[in-house]
């Protein structure tokens, strides 16, 4: 069984591009490129590595950890169901010499058709842990948010920016170390607390569905009538 991926969204921030004068320049060292005097604010934006931040942050630790388990806890569903299947499957097959073609037709059939049920169901309950994964992600950021937003009130800043959005620039720009001491402290310190916490989607499956189940088991075939 395949382990899902997690999918971290982007989440509430957004950038525009750095316009640069030649986008054929050759590379600059960002040594070269000399931080702003001291209390002086040369430019309006700072740069902020979102996937730092989350997996930077006491907060998106506890949240990618939450994501990690509800993953673990699927796929030994998965594979739980996977093993049973394989018993029911052999345990058919070493009946088959006991069995009339028809009566043994009939079983596997219903072996056949409880098997795509199955797969079907935990494909959607793949699809249901994949968008909870997002979810939490984004619940990160909107949690995050304030913080960010009292760091750009502070330092005069107008935008947050992406990594992948500036050609070139200089360390000094990147301010996500000091996004996930804010955010690690606000959340230490009681003031901010986190947003959007809901359970994972539960990984067993419709009892129905459910090989352990006595009534998913294939039926036995009725008696023949008595022959006169």
């Amino acid at each position: 069984m395949t382990r899902l991926a997690v999918i971290l969204l982007a989440g509430a921030l957004s950038g525009a591009p750095v316009f640069v004068a030649a986008q054929t320049a050759p590379p600059v060292s960002p040594q070269v490129l000399a931080p702003p005097p001291e209390g002086v604010s040369s430019v309006p934006f700072r740069i902020l590595d979102q996937d730092r931040l989350l997996r930077g942050s006491v907060l998106g630790q506890q949240i990618l950890a939450r994501i990690r388990e509800a993953e673990s806890q699927l796929a030994a569903e998965n594979q739980r169901l996977f093993d049973q299947l394989a018993e029911e499957e052999q345990a058919l097959t070493d009946a088959r010499a006991g069995l009339g073609a028809e009566e043994f037709r009939r079983r596997a059939d219903a072996f056949d058709t409880r098997v795509e049920a199955i797969r079907a169901e935990r494909a959607d309950a793949s699809q249901a842990l994949t968008l909870w994964s997002e979810q939490q992600a984004q619940q990160f950021f909107d949690t995050a948010l304030p913080v960010l937003v009292q760091m750009m009130n502070d330092e005069g800043l107008l935008a947050l920016l992406k990594p992948d959005v500036m050609i070139l620039g200089s360390d000094w720009l990147d301010v996500t170390d000091t996004a996930i001491a804010r955010l690690d402290a606000a959340i230490a310190s009681g003031n901010l607390v986190e947003q959007g916490v809901t359970p994972p989607p539960d990984p067993v499956p419709p009892a129905a569905l459910d090989p352990a189940t006595p009534d998913a088991a294939p039926a036995e075939p009725a008696p023949a009538p008595a022959q006169p």
